[in-house]
C-alpha cells in the first residue's frame, strides 16, 4: 500500500523543525546542543555518512534526557527516512508514550504504518484515538478517511477470517514460478503461466535470464490432479513474454497477453488463437480490441460474447480499470469496449477480471476498493447483462493478505477457486481452494460430447444454439470443431433451456434442459449427437413444445422452440412436413386419439400464422400406438408424450 497513502509520509518531512523555534521539551542544554547538531546533520543531504552521524547525535541527546520528546520524533523520521518500519514506529510509539497529545498526525502515521507491516489492531487504536482527539479538519488534505475505512476492514476481516484451507493442484507446480491458471469448463485442462530460464543451463533468477511461456496440463482422472505440463502446442512461445491469459469454457479458444512485439500496438496487447485440432493456430493480434495503451488479463464470457480486459486506456476512472468488448466468432470487436464503471473500477489500478461460466459474476484485483494489502480479490454481481454492477465484496482474509493477490479464477461448479501464492517458499505455485459460501457464483453444469451424421458416423461441424425457453433470448451460438464435431456449452442452474443443432443438409436436433430444482445441479451432460440427412420419412422430435395438462393450449415456453422449426421451413422451402402428435397410455385410446391430434392441429395453425403455407403442412394424431419408451414408468411416459415432425416430402 506504499503508493496509496504515501501522501501521508508528507505530513511529517521536517516535523521536527518547528521545535527550533519553539520551545522544547527538555531543560538539558546538552540535550538541546546533540539534538540540533543531530538536525543539521539529517539536513544535510540525507547522505548515509550524515544520516549515520544525526543518529549518533540524536542517540547522545537521548542519553543525556531520556524524555527528549523532540528527539525520539526525530530517531523516528530518520528511520522513517532509512525505510525501517518497525523501528521507526518503536520511536513515534515513544513519543506517544511521553505525550499522546504531542502532535496528533504522529497517531495517524502511526495508523498508517501498522496497516502497512498488517498490524491491523494497532492500526485501529491509533486511526480511532486520532479521531478522537484530532481536529480532522487540518489534515483533510491527506486522505484520512479512506486510510481510516481500509484499517476498519481489515481489522474486522483479520478478527472474522473466512474458511481457507489451499492445496497445491498437482505436478504443475516446480521449482519455477507458476501462475495465471485458466480453466476449461469440465475442468480437463488448465493452462497457466509458466516463467523459465532463457538459457536452461543458467539457474539464475535475474529477469534478464527470465522469460514467461504458456503450459497446460490435463487433470489426472484417478487422482484428480493435475500431471507435468507441457508448452502449448503450436508457434505461441518466443523468447518474448506470452501470459496473462484466458481459455474459452468449451477449451477452443485461447487469449493471451503478448508485449513489445513488432506487431503490436501498445506496450501489451491481446491475441486469440484457436485449437485446430493438434495445435493452436498462430496468435493474431486483436487489433479492433487494442489501443496504444496497456491492455492485459484477458477473460472470455463462457457463450463467447464478451471479453473482459484490464486496461491503461484513456476514459477510465484510474490507472488501470477493467473493460469489457463484445466480439464475435473470430475475436473481432462488435462495438466499442465499455468500461465496467464506477462501483467495479476506482481512482486507483482494478486489473486481473475473470467473469465466471454464469455470466453473472465477475472476481477482480484492486487496490481502489477496502483491503488488506497491495492488490486484494474482491467479486461483484450483475442481473442485467452486466449494464449494472453490485457493489464489490471483499473475499476476506485469510484469502486476502498483507501482500499481492491476484489472478483468481472459480470452477464452472462454483465451489473451487484457484490462484498463485508463494506461500512461505521462494517461488509462485498454483493452489486450489474451497470458495466460502457468501462469495460463491452461480452454480454452472455443462453439456458437451460431439455431432456425427447418423449414418456414416462422420464428425460433424455444427451450428449449436442455447436459448432460454422462457424469453426465447439466445444464450449460446456457437459451431461444433471443423474436424472432431466436439462442442461444450455451459448451463447456468435454475432455468430451463432449448439446445438445437442444425447443418444444412440435416434434419435438425432438438434437446431440453430443465435445470430447476435439481437435487445434483452440479452433474455434466454428456451427448454425442447424431444429425439425420434430409430423406423422405425421417422424423425430429420437438423437445420443446408444451402443452397445459389434458389441453392442447400451446404453453409460452413452446414458442422458442416452434421458431426454430419456422426458420428451419423457411431455410427449406420445398420440404414438406407432417406434424405428428402423440400421447402416453394413461386414459383411453379415443381420449388420446383425440388429444394428440388436437395438440398436432395447433403446432400446425401456428405455423401456418407464421407464414408457412398450408400445402407444406399436415398434422395427425397418433395416441399411445408408436411410444419410443416404455409406459410403465413416468420417464417413459413423458418420452412418449411428444410432438413430432416427419418430412413427407422434399422436393
Amino acid at each position: 500500500m506504499k503508493k496509496l497513502f504515501c501522501i501521508l509520509a508528507l505530513l511529517f518531512v521536517c516535523g521536527f523543525v518547528f521545535s527550533q523555534n519553539e520551545e522544547y521539551h527538555t531543560k538539558s542544554k546538552a540535550a538541546i546542543k546533540c539534538f540540533e547538531k543531530a538536525v543539521a546533520y539529517y539536513e544535510n543531504g540525507k547522505t548515509n555518512q550524515t544520516v549515520k552521524l544525526a543518529l549518533q547525535e540524536v542517540d547522545n541527546a537521548i542519553a543525556k534526557d531520556s524524555m527528549f520528546i523532540e528527539a525520539y520524533m526525530l530517531k523516528a523520521e530518520v528511520y522513517d527516512f532509512l525505510g525501517d518500519i518497525k523501528s521507526s514506529i518503536a520511536y513515534y510509539e515513544k513519543v506517544v508514550d511521553l505525550d499522546p497529545h504531542f502532535d496528533y498526525g504522529i497517531t495517524l502515521k502511526l495508523a498508517m504504518h501498522n496497516y502497512g507491516i498488517g498490524d491491523y489492531a494497532s492500526a485501529k487504536n491509533y486511526i480511532d484515538f486520532f479521531y478522537a482527539n484530532a481536529d480532522v479538519a487540518r489534515y483533510k488534505k491527506f486522505d484520512t478517511e479512506r486510510l481510516r475505512e481500509y484499517i476498519t476492514f481489515s481489522d474486522s476481516a483479520v478478527r472474522n477470517p473466512v474458511n481457507f484451507k489451499p492445496k497445491s493442484v498437482g505436478k504443475i507446480n516446480t521449482e519455477w514460478d507458476e501462475y495465471w491458471p485458466s480453466l476449461s469448463a469440465d475442468e480437463e485442462m488448465l493452462v497457466f503461466t509458466r516463467q523459465i530460464p532463457l538459457n536452461p543451463n543458467n539457474p539464475s533468477r535475474n529477469q534478464s535470464n527470465m522469460h514467461e511461456d504458456l503450459f497446460y496440463a490435463y487433470r489426472n482422472p484417478q487422482t484428480g490432479k493435475y500431471d507435468s505440463g507441457a508448452p502449448l502446442p503450436g508457434r505461441i512461445n518466443t523468447e518474448l513474454n506470452e501470459g496473462a491469459q484466458c481459455i474459452s469454457a468449451d477449451g477452443k479458444t485461447c487469449v493471451i497477453t503478448a508485449c513489445n512485439r513488432p506487431d503490436g500496438k501498445g506496450s501489451c496487447d491481446l491475441y486469440i488463437m484457436f485449437w485446430e485440432g493438434k495445435q493452436w493456430s498462430q496468435p493474431q493480434n486483436m487489433r479492433s480490441v487494442n489501443t496504444e495503451f496497456w491492455e492485459s488479463n484477458p477473460s472470455l464470457s463462457s457463450d463467447g460474447k464478451y471479453l473482459y480486459f484490464s486496461s491503461s486506456r484513456s476514459g477510465g476512472f484510474g490507472k488501470t480499470d477493467i473493460w469489457r468488448v463484445q466480439i464475435d466468432s473470430k475475436g473481432n470487436a462488435m462495438k466499442p469496449a465499455e468500461n465496467l464503471g464506477g462501483k467495479v473500477n476506482t481512482p486507483y489500478e482494478d486489473i486481473s477480471p475473470f467473469i465466471h461460466p454464469d455470466c453473472k459474476t465477475l472476481y477482480f484485483a484492486s487496490k481502489g476498493h477496502p483491503g488488506l494489502g497491495s492488490y486484494d480479490l474482491f467479486v461483484a454481481k450483475t442481473e442485467d447483462e452486466g449494464k449494472t454492477w453490485s457493489k464489490p465484496k471483499n473475499l476476506g482474509y485469510p484469502i486476502n493478505t498483507l501482500g499481492e493477490e491476484r489472478s483468481l479464477i472459480v470452477n464452472a461448479k462454483g465451489d473451487l477457486a484457484m490462484f498463485s501464492s508463494s506461500s512461505t517458499k521462494r517461488d509462485l505455485d498454483i493452489y486450489g481452494f474451497e470458495l466460502p459460501p457468501e462469495v460463491k457464483p452461480v452454480t454452472v453444469t455443462y453439456v458437451k460430447g460431439y455431432i456425427y451424421d447418423s449414418k456414416t458416423n462422420e464428425r460433424l461441424k455444427a451450428k449449436c444454439e442455447m436459448l432460454d425457453i422462457e424469453s426465447g433470448e439466445k444464450m449460446v451460438d456457437m459451431f461444433s470443431g471443423d474436424k472432431d464435431g466436439e462442442y461444450m456449452v455451459c448451463l447456468p442452474i435454475d432455468k430451463d433451456y432449448a439446445f438445437n443443432v442444425s447443418r444444412e443438409g440435416y434434419l435438425f436436433y432438438s434437446e431440453n434442459f430443465s435445470l430447476t430444482n435439481l437435487e445434483h445441479p452440479e452433474e455434466p451432460y454428456i451427448m454425442n449427437i447424431p444429425l439425420q440427412p434430409i430423406e423422405k420419412g425421417v422424423t425430429v422430435v420437438l423437445k420443446n413444445i408444451f402443452f397445459k395438462t389434458d389441453s392442447y393450449d400451446l404453453l409460452p415456453d413452446s414458442y422458442t422452440e416452434l421458431g426454430k422449426v419456422v426458420e428451419y421451413m423457411n431455410a427449406n422451402p420445398k420440404m414438406k412436413i407432417e406434424i405428428g402428435g402423440h400421447t402416453d397410455n394413461v386414459g383411453t385410446k379415443a381420449y388420446n386419439k383425440t388429444l394428440s391430434e388436437n395438440r398436432a392441429k395447433s403446432v400446425y395453425n401456428y405455423l401456418v400464422s407464421q407464414g408457412i403455407a398450408k400445402e407444406r403442412l399436415s398434422y395427425s394424431g397418433y395416441d399411445f400406438s408408436v411410444p419410443i419408451a416404455t409406459n410403465d414408468t413416468e420417464e417413459g411416459r413423458a418420452q412418449n408424450r411428444r410432438t413430432e415432425f416427419k418430412v413427407v416430402s422434399i422436393e
